[in-house]
């Protein structure tokens, strides 16, 4: 009888383990999937700020129509380095690249937008 008993809580000690090892794998995997989700929204929020830099005149600081020149400080609707991550903007002619490199160490989102006649298109290139 002793022996059913130690067998028994044996394998509920080796069960308890597993689902902590899988509870603990789940949330670490919601973490990175809420920061790549929270970076993305930064990023788009950056891909507008970008669009009316494109759209104003030089001679208001702006790209007068190209993103040539375009940095960090145009940027005015969050900030390069939050709690979301850090953001990377370059831009060339009428293509702009941001990256965002989230907070969680598995999170590097890249976001490609072109102005075309039709208005601003965005592309997530996957890695």
């Amino acid at each position: 009888m002793g022996q059913q008993q130690l067998l028994l809580a044996i394998l509920v000690t080796i069960l308890v383990g597993i689902a902590a090892v899988v509870a603990i794998n789940t949330m670490q995997e919601s973490r990175t999937n809420s920061n790549e989700s929270a970076v993305r929204q930064d990023i788009l929020m950056i891909i507008n700020d970008a669009q009316i830099y494109y759209k104003k005149p030089n001679m208001l600081d702006g790209g007068g129509g190209s993103f040539d020149g375009i940095s960090k400080e145009n940027i005015l609707s969050i900030e390069p380095e939050n709690e979301n991550g850090s953001y990377e903007v370059s831009g060339t002619g009428n293509t702009l690249t941001v990256t965002g490199t989230g907070t969680d160490e598995n999170v590097e989102v890249v976001a490609t937008a072109v102005m075309t006649s039709d208005g601003l298109e965005v592309s997530w290139p996957t890695p």
